[in-house]
């Protein structure tokens, strides 16, 4: 018998880190650090330091990025599952 047999868990860790493995915890933390560099970016962007406001928007852009594929994984395997 497999313990896959005796699990009502929808992850399955022999596939890979699971979308969700963070939990709401990760996507808060993404919102919260994206809207930081915005802030920070702003900041330097008033200062006329150009490249570090350049800089920190992409990586606001990409946290934010990362969050959508977050939810957007979450919801697809909360679907796989209720089938």
């Amino acid at each position: 018998m497999s313990p896959h047999d005796n699990t009502t868990s929808p992850q399955q860790p022999d596939r890979g880190k699971s979308a969700t493995e963070l939990g709401f915890f990760g996507i808060f933390a993404e919102i919260l650090g994206s809207l930081l560099a915005i802030i920070v970016g702003v900041r330097f962007l008033v200062g006329d330091m150009y490249i570090v406001a350049i800089i920190l928007f992409v990586v606001a852009a990409i946290l934010l990025a990362d969050m959508i594929r977050r939810i957007v994984r979450a919801r697809n395997r909360g679907r796989a599952t209720s089938r």
